[in-house]
This record gives C-alpha cells, structure tokens and sequence, in this order.
C-alpha cells in the first residue's frame, strides 16, 4: 500500500464567482512527491486521478448538506508501491468521514491485475509494469453500488467476472476494516476529552 498524506479543507464558503448552487462542491487534487516515483517528478497520472478521485467521491457525498460551499480533498503520495488510485480514494473516504462529512456510505476501492493466467489483488508497482491488464472498482458496500469502474486491457467476460467479484468481496471486508478505524478513533477522542474535564 502506497504510504500518502490526505488533507480535507471545509465546507467553506465557495468563491464569489462561482454561480449559486444549493448542493456544495468537491474538489479533489492528486499529486505526488518528487520522490515518490522512479521517475523525478509528478507522476503522470495525478491529473487523471484527481479526476477519477472526484467521480468516485461525488456519488457517495451528500452534497446537499452543504449548500453554497466547497470541500477540497488533497491527496499527496508519499511513495508509489502500486495501486495507487484505489489507496488515494479510500484514505479520501476516511478523511471525509472522519471530518463529519455526510455520505450515504463509506467508498472502497480495490485494483487486480491480469498476469498471464492469474489474477493479483492489489498488486505492486512491479507488479503493475508486467500485467496484461488491470481492473479497478469503487464501491459503497453497504448499498452494494459501484461508483466507478476502470478496465484496461484485453479481459474476457468470465475473467472480468471473476475479477470483479474478488473486488467486492476485497471491497465489503475493506470496508469493515475501515468502519473498525472509525469507531477506534472515536473511542480515543472520547476517552482523551474524558481526561481533559
């Protein structure tokens, strides 16, 4: 899993320029450190991710909660390990649950690559430079709903079949994982606000 910082900023008060809107707006901005790839430099693929980010985010936000205003999501990948995206929209996921963002559920997103005959979940930037094709799914498991699905190369039916069932199941268990986070982190801000007083 690719080590990455995400920042949420808002709701705020969107521009004076912007036309009135009564559901609020999410930006999302993917980017890379200098170091986190071979290659010195953005990544080649972070305007594409911010886009991919922002789809994949959008349908499980309840933008009307927020009216007249903007969230900006900020993801910075430390280091590139592989299956970057499905690790920048769930850590994105996170943030904005953990910020008291209303969503419909929690997004989950896993990657599998199509090497030779096998299947890989997750797969590293290794990996990723030798697939045959790869496969990424974004979901809300608890509505069962696929936000977004990505699918490069040559796949057959029964192959996308399987691939995309190992994403679901990768996604629900995900999920569960990621809730467990939520409670945690709520529990230890109860309990150091308990010290406090």
């Amino acid at each position: 899993m690719a080590p990455m910082q995400t920042c949420l900023f808002g709701p705020r008060e969107s521009k004076k320029g912007m036309m009135y809107s009564d559901i609020g707006r999410l930006n999302c901005n993917v980017s890379y450190t200098t170091f986190a790839t071979p290659v010195r430099g953005q990544g080649s693929d972070h305007k594409e991710f911010s886009s991919m980010l922002h789809k994949a985010l959008e349908g499980a936000i309840i933008l009307e909660t927020f009216p007249k205003t903007t969230v900006d999501v900020f993801a910075l990948v430390l280091e590139s390990g592989g299956s970057d995206l499905p690790v920048v929209i769930s850590c994105a996921s996170l943030a904005l649950a953990d910020a008291g963002i209303m969503m419909y559920d929690l997004v989950t997103s896993v990657s599998v690559s199509y090497l030779g005959k096998n299947l890989v979940l997750d797969p590293t930037l290794e990996e990723e430079s030798h697939q045959d094709g790869s496969l990424i799914l974004t979901c809300m498991p608890s509505r069962d709903e696929v936000t977004q699905l990505t699918i490069t190369g040559e796949w057959s039916t029964p192959k996308i079949n399987k691939g995309m069932k190992i994403c679901m199941d990768a996604c629900s268990k995900f999920s569960q994982i990621m809730k467990s986070c939520l409670k945690g982190l709520d529990s230890a801000l109860e309990e150091e606000d308990s010290n406090v007083d």
